[in-house]
């Protein structure tokens, strides 16, 4: 049998960088034009909120009495 030299070490994984924060998505969407998305964006940002949440709270209950 043949001797196997060393082996090569793997190559490292760069880390991907940090996603960009929900405000700088709107404000580029609306530097690009693109408004009805920035809208879009800004009703999940509402969401995130205790009263967004007790809004999403309230929806789901009167969905599952349907």
């Amino acid at each position: 049998m043949s001797k196997q030299g060393p082996k090569p070490a793997l190559p490292r994984v760069k880390e991907p960088p940090p996603l960009p924060s929900l405000d700088e998505l709107i404000a580029e969407s609306r530097a690009l034009g693109w408004d009805d998305l920035a809208d879009s964006m800004e009703k999940l940002r509402h969401l995130e909120t205790p009263e967004g949440q007790k809004a999403l709270e309230r929806r789901e209950k009167r969905l599952s009495r349907l």
